[in-house]
């Protein structure tokens, strides 16, 4: 059995309010709307686009660069817990899997972007289900470096997930973020997206 207890999503209230303001779904989130969707109180949301508008990232509540703000969104995250496994086919793991999860990072951009190699089967998945996700994959594969990694977060992270070619993807703001945060080549990939998605 893997514990929970040192799973800790530093700064995860911060992070619901960047991704429901970056959202190209909601247009002109309020204050309260943000807080609704965030789950979290309205003076917290104030407190937050406050902060954001002495940055320069936010004029009268709307977003005054987009690429900015999603660099500022990478330079504050907590930390996030994942394993690694060695999956010979692991497409068909995780079509076969039963529990909820959302693509992100490689594979996910390769079916929307189509940029990178599919290099990483990257996924969110629930806190509850990580017993289940470890004895799924080891049954398909090994524990260790490899080709899967699975991710623990705060479950707002799961915010506008969608289907792309039958497979569940994080929103597009958090996939973006994803890839700024892993880096080189991804960082390029999350340029290409945010050009053809937001328009800058």
């Amino acid at each position: 059995m893997i514990t929970k207890n040192i799973y800790q999503y530093f700064g995860s209230k911060k992070e619901r309010v960047y991704r429901i303001l970056l959202s190209n779904k909601i247009k002109k989130p309020s204050g309260y709307k943000i807080a609704k969707l965030a789950e979290v109180s309205y003076p917290y949301v104030h407190t937050i686009l406050g902060d954001l508008e002495r940055e320069g990232l936010l004029k009268n509540r709307e977003i005054s660069d987009i690429k900015k703000l999603f660099n500022y969104w990478a330079e504050h995250r907590g930390p996030v817990y994942y394993r690694e496994f060695n999956i010979q086919n692991p497409k068909d793991a995780l079509k076969t899997a039963k529990m909820e999860y959302a693509l992100t990072g490689y594979f996910a951009e390769n079916i929307i972007g189509n940029y990178l190699f599919p290099r990483y089967y990257q996924i969110y998945i629930r806190d509850e289900d990580i017993d289940k996700w470890q004895n799924h994959l080891v049954k398909n594969g090994y524990v260790g470096k490899g080709n899967v990694r699975i991710y623990l977060n705060d479950q707002h992270v799961f915010f506008e997930k969608h289907e792309v070619e039958d497979w569940p993807v994080v929103s597009i703001q958090q996939l973006i973020i994803d890839l700024i945060r892993e880096g080189a080549e991804c960082g390029e990939a999350a340029e290409i997206l945010i050009k053809r998605i937001y328009h800058v």
